[in-house]
C-alpha cells in the first residue's frame, strides 16, 4: 500500500564519517513521525543523565507523513535531543523547505551519533550520506555557512548550519535554515558539540500518498478554511499574511500583557513603533512562504542600519519584538532589526538571548553588575548589541550569560534569581503568567521549558475565557500539550491549528498513510509522547520542584492595564496539583503505573 512515509531513517555516524539507512520498526511506527519518532528514539536510545555535549547525546531531525505533500502549512521539520541550556528533554521546529527535501531524499529524517574528528560538513543526497572539510566556514556565521553549502554542493541543496555561537557551546545556540530557526533549547550547540557545522539535504523522490482522491479533498476543504481565515480582517492568521506575526502586537499590549523592561511592566508605550505594522509601513515589505504554505506570514524587510548601508531581514517576530524590544525597553525598529540579524549570524535564540540581556541590565541597575564597555542601560542600542556580540563570543559579561539565565543569576547570587525570567533556564516568550493564569501552568510544566507552543494564549488573550482565573487551567493546560504534541507528529505549523478543525488531522493521517485513529486516538498518541518526555525529565533528575515560576511572577504587574496581576502562591500550588492529578501523576509529578500502563508506556 503506498503511504507518505518512507519508513526509512538515516543513521549518521560522525565519529565514523559514514551513515545506514534503517528501517522504522513496528516499536517506532506507532509514533506517527515528527515529534513522534524524535522523542521515541532518544528515550530509547539516550541516557536521560549524560551531558548534553557529550558525544552520547543524540540529535534526531525527523519529518512527518504530511511533509513534502500538498497538504498545507506543514512544512516544518523537527529536532528532539538533550538540551545543553536545560538539561531536559529537547524538541525544536523550523519551517522553511529543509523539511520537504530531507523527504525527497527518500527517508523521514535522520539521527546524529558519535562526534566527528574534525569539523565537517554534511551532505545528504537521496539518502546517501558524505563528509566533507568544514574549515572554509569555520568562525563564519550562518549566512555565510549556507552561501559556502550552496555554492559547493548547488544551488538546489535545502541546508542548516550552526553559527560562532555553536561553536563556541553557547547554551542557547540554535541550528538555523535559511533564515528558519530550530530555536529553543540549544540545539546548535549539541550540533556543534558534534563537530557538524551545517548540512545539506538534496532529493528527487516524489512523495506519494495512501488514497489520493481523499488526500486531495481534505486538502481542499482545509486550503478553503486557510482562505477564509486570511480573508477576515481580525482572524490572527488573516492578520499575520498581512503583516507577519507582529501583527497581534497592539492587542497584547492593550490587554497589559506585554512583557516590558524585565516583566516588570505589562504595557509597552512605543509598542506601536516596533510591531508588525509599524515595520510594513516604514519599510519595503515582501511576504514570503515556507514550502506549501498560503499564508505567508514571513515579512521580508528592507531597511537602512545604524551605519546606514542597505540590508534585508526576515522578520523580527513577534516574540522577537518582545525579547529584543519591549522587555529591553528597546523603541527603535532598526536596533531591534539588527539585533535580531546578529543573532541569526552567531546562530542563537532571539528569545532566551533578550530574556539574559533583560536580566543583565536589571542588575546594572541595581549595582550588582557592570560592563567596563556598556552602560547596560534599558533602551540603550549599544548595550543590547554588544551584549548580543559578547554572549555569541562568550567575553567578559557575556561568557556568564552564554550558559543562560538561570546559571547566570545561580553564579551572581544577591537574590539576582528572583529577576531571572525563566523556566528550567529557558528564558520566557513573550507572554506574562501573572496576567494569564493558563499561561502560567504551562510554562511552569513544559517538559523544554518555558513553552508557549503549548499554552492557551489566544483563549486567554482573546477573552474566550477569564485569564485571570485559575479555574479548569489545569485539564485545559493538559488537553493543549497532548493535542499540539500530537499535532506536531505530522509535523503542523502551530498556526495551523488555530483554523483547522481538530478532526482535520487524523482525516489527513489516514489519506496520507492508510492509518485509522479517531481523534480521541490520535490526541493519545500525544499524551504518550508527553510521558515519554516525562520520565526522560525525571531521569535527568527533574522534579515538582522544577515545575515553578520566578519570584517575579508572584508580584503585582506595574502599569495601569495590567491592574497589578499577580500570582499567588497558594493558588498556584493548587493549580499544579490539580493538574498532577489530571494527568495521572503523583503529587510530586511523577506518572503512575496505572497512567504508565493506560498509555502502553512500559
Amino acid at each position: 500500500m503506498a503511504s507518505s512515509m518512507f519508513d526509512t531513517l538515516v543513521r549518521i555516524d560522525c565519529t565514523g564519517r559514514k551513515g545506514a539507512a534503517v528501517s522504522v520498526g513496528a516499536d517506532l511506527a506507532p509514533f506517527i513521525g515528527g515529534m513522534g519518532y524524535g522523542t521515541k528514539i532518544l528515550v530509547d536510545e539516550v541516557d536521560p543523565g549524560i551531558d548534553p555535549l557529550s558525544e552520547n547525546n543524540k540529535i534526531v531531525l525527523t519529518t512527518g507523513p504530511l511533509t513534502g505533500t500538498t497538504a498545507p502549512m506543514f512544512p516544518q521539520a523537527c529536532i528532539v535531543t538533550k538540551s545543553p541550556l536545560t538539561g531536559t528533554i529537547l524538541n525544536c521546529y523550523a519551517g522553511g523547505f529543509l523539511g520537504a527535501e530531507i523527504k525527497f531524499c527518500g527517508i523521514d529524517g535522520v539521527i546524529l551519533e558519535g562526534r566527528a574528528p574534525d569539523w565537517s560538513l554534511v551532505l545528504v543526497e537521496d539518502g546517501r550520506v558524505s563528509f566533507h572539510d568544514a574549515r572554509p566556514v569555520m568562525g563564519k556565521g550562518t549566512a555565510e555557512t549556507e552561501r559556502y553549502m550552496k555554492e559547493q554542493f548547488g544551488p538546489e541543496v535545502k541546508t542548516l548550519s550552526i553559527g560562532r555561537a555553536g561553536e563556541k557551546s553557547v547554551a542557547m545556540a540554535s541550528i538555523f535554515s535559511e533564515t528558519r530557526t530550530f530555536g529553543r533549547g540549544g540545539a546548535g550547540a549539541v550540533l556543534g558539540s558534534k563537530r557538524i557545522k551545517g548540512m545539506a539535504f538534496r532529493g528527487t523522490r516524489a512523495v506519494d500518498v495512501a488514497d489520493r482522491k481523499a488526500f486531495a479533498d481534505v486538502t481542499a476543504r482545509n486550503i478553503d478554511v486557510i482562505k477564509a481565515a486570511c480573508r477576515e480582517e481580525f482572524n490572527l492568521v488573516g492578520m499575520f499574511s498581512r503583516a507577519g506575526t507582529g501583527a497581534g502586537m497592539g492587542l497584547v499590549n492593550r490587554r497589559g500583557a506585554l512583557a516590558t523592561k524585565n516583566h516588570i511592566y505589562g504595557v509597552f508605550p512605543e509598542g506601536a513603533e516596533i510591531d508588525g505594522w509599524a515595520y510594513a509601513k516604514k519599510y519595503y515589505t515582501r511576504a514570503i512562504s515556507c514550502f506549501g504554505c498560503p499564508v505567508h506570514c514571513g515579512m521580508l524587510h528592507k531597511f537602512k542600519k545604524r551605519d546606514n548601508s542597505d540590508s534585508w531581514l526576515r522578520g523580527p517576530e513577534y516574540e522577537t519584538m518582545f525579547s529584543l524590544g519591549s522587555e529591553l525597553v528597546n523603541k527603535d525598529p532598526v536596533t531591534l532589526a539588527e539585533a535580531n540579524q546578529l543573532c541569526e549570524d552567531y546562530g542563537m535564540d532571539t528569545l532566551t538571548v533578550g530574556v539574559s540581556i533583560a536580566w543583565a541590565f536589571e542588575m546594572a541597575e541595581k549595582g550588582i553588575l557592570k560592563d567596563p564597555e556598556l552602560s547596560l542601560a534599558f533602551g540603550d542600542s549599544d548595550s543590547i548589541l554588544g551584549l548580543i556580540r559578547k554572549i555569541g563570543e562568550r567575553e567578559g559579561l557575556g561568557d556568564l550569560l552564554a550558559g543562560g539565565p538561570k546559571v547566570a543569576a545561580e553564579k551572581t547570587g544577591k537574590g539576582s534569581i528572583a529577576a531571572a525570567m525563566q523556566v528550567k533556564n529557558s528564558g520566557f516568550a513573550a507572554w506574562m503568567p501573572q496576567m494569564m493564569k493558563g499561561v502560567a501552568l504551562a510554562f511552569a510544566t513544559s517538559n523544554r521549558g518555558a513553552c508557549h507552543k503549548r499554552a492557551p494564549i489566544g483563549d486567554e488573550i482573546m477573552g474566550r475565557i477569564d485569564m485571570d482565573s485559575y479555574q479548569g487551567k489545569a485539564p485545559l493546560v493538559r488537553e493543549i500539550q497532548d493535542t499540539v504534541n500530537a499535532i506536531f507528529t505530522l509535523v503542523a505549523c502551530r498556526f495551523h491549528e488555530f483554523v483547522a478543525p481538530k478532526e482535520t488531522y487524523p482525516q489527513f493521517l489516514e489519506a496520507a498513510t492508510g492509518a485509522k485513529l479517531t481523534l480521541e486516538q490520535f490526541i493519545r498518541v500525544g499524551e504518550r509522547i508527553w510521558n515519554l518526555e516525562r520520565l526522560f525529565n525525571i531521569g535527568a533528575g527533574m522534579s515538582r520542584k522544577d515545575d515553578n515560576l520566578p519570584d517575579r511572577c508572584f508580584e503585582p504587574i506595574k502599569g495601569e492595564a495590567s491592574k497589578g496581576a499577580s500570582l499567588n502562591h497558594e493558588d498556584f500550588d493548587k493549580m499544579l496539583d490539580e493538574y498532577y492529578a489530571v494527568r495521572g501523576w503523583t503529587r510530586e509529578g511523577v506518572p503512575t503505573p496505572a497512567t504508565l500502563k493506560r498509555l502502553g508506556i512500559g
